[in-house]
């Protein structure tokens, strides 16, 4: 009998060694052991990586920063501002040095107002005192004829001749104002007695831009008056004057008359 009850306890002592060399095995390590937080903190730099390459640094600091998380930020955050935030896609290059006023501004490609649009080029060009035959149409009037016209000079004018004739000044306050003398002859068999032949007449500025037409509508003015033309038969000749107003400082140029079908284009000019 107490052979049997000692060959018990030795089964019982052997099978609790088992056990205890089992739950002690490397299959059974304890994950909070250093060698485990140094293997579970791995993971950490791996997922940084793809933060610093695809977020801030590829496409932006915000993106970077939301997936690459702290790790991400000191690489991605500011490198990534410099290749995809301002310097490449922002105002560098995008912005206001390439589309912006340098470039796109009205003053720097001459559609605003520092800009010139260059005087207009006729094809008949003479200077003051010498002819140049052009053609004058007036639809309203069904008047038609070949003139031969002489521009002869352009003097500046003074809003005090408008003052003196008790004329209206509106739109004169602040402006250069210029008479352009000039003669006329009618070379062809047409009457221009209720038309204007002279209302073809432009002046224009040195930087191209043309002036306002300023005659005193009913009230002459002594110093440049406009003739009537009801006597304007073949082989008559006139001698006129029309007033222009530029804006303050502008210095004239050129005297053009217009072209009988474009009111874009000049088909005569005359200048020093």
């Amino acid at each position: 009998m107490r052979s049997y009850t000692t060959k018990l306890t030795v089964a019982a002592l052997a099978a609790a060694t088992a056990l205890s060399l089992a739950a002690c095995g490397p299959d059974n390590a304890d994950p909070a052991a250093p060698s485990g937080g140094s293997t579970g903190a791995a993971p950490a730099p791996t997922s940084g990586a793809p933060g610093a390459t695809g977020g801030a640094a590829t496409g932006g600091a915000a993106t970077g920063g939301a997936t690459g998380g702290s790790t991400a930020a000191p690489t991605g955050g500011a490198a990534g501002a410099a290749t995809g935030g301002a310097a490449t896609g922002g105002a560098a290059t995008g912005g206001a040095a390439t589309g912006g006023a340098a470039t796109g501004g009205a003053d720097a490609t001459g559609g605003g107002a520092g800009g010139g649009q260059g005087l207009p080029q006729a094809p008949t060009a003479v200077k003051f005192g010498q002819p140049a035959t052009v053609d004058f149409a007036d639809k309203d009037f069904k008047a038609a004829a070949k003139l031969e016209i002489n521009v002869t000079g352009i003097v500046p004018g003074s809003i005090k001749d408008f003052q003196d004739a008790k004329a209206s000044t509106v739109g004169l306050e602040g402006r250069s104002i210029f008479y352009v003398s000039w003669t006329m002859k009618n070379l062809g068999d047409s009457k221009l007695t209720f038309a204007a032949p002279n209302s073809k007449f432009r002046l224009y500025a040195t930087d191209g831009k043309p002036a306002n037409f300023a005659n005193s509508a009913g009230t002459p003015i002594a110093k440049c008056s406009t003739p009537s033309f009801s006597g304007a038969t073949k082989g008559v000749e006139f001698k006129g004057c029309d007033i222009f107003s530029f804006p303050a400082g502008a210095t004239p140029a050129l005297v053009g008359y217009g072209d009988a079908t474009d009111i874009n284009k000049i088909q005569a000019s005359w200048a020093k």
